[in-house]
């Protein structure tokens, strides 16, 4: 069965996206920026976020939602709050373990959630990886 590896957000100001993703989650660059382009590539160690340049509006910014897996799920949405005052988190105290619904600077809705939907592996690291020929 396919795993989820690899998730794009277009954003008019990739830098304020990409700051949110490192303060919130602590997700750290994957690799390096291409050359006269905006895009950045974070990843957690386990699926890469590329957050792409979007400042022609060639699309509209955003996907509709992915979501995140926590163990420190009440430390996470405190620090959503404290960047994002004006923001709403939705609980789901419904729900059999911690979960809420919550978005980022651009409006993309993340799924956060204590147990998670999927078991899975985390992805070579590419500094490991060799360059294809």
């Amino acid at each position: 069965m396919g795993q989820i590896r690899h998730i794009a957000i277009s954003s008019d100001d990739t830098e304020k996206l990409a700051r949110f993703y490192k303060e919130v989650f602590g997700f750290r660059q994957s690799r390096p920026t291409p050359e006269g382009r905006r895009t950045i590539y974070l990843t957690d160690g386990h699926v890469e976020l590329a957050i792409l340049e979007n400042a022609n509006q060639q699309n509209s910014n955003g996907l509709h939602h992915f979501g995140i897996q926590t163990d420190e799920f009440d430390a996470e949405i405190g620090r959503v709050e404290s960047l994002q005052s004006n923001k709403r988190i939705m609980r789901d105290e419904s729900a059999p373990s911690e979960q809420a619904w919550i978005s980022d600077p651009s409006g993309n809705h993340i799924y956060l959630s204590v147990k998670g939907t999927l078991d899975y592996e985390p992805v070579e690291k590419y500094a490991n990886r060799k360059k294809k020929k």
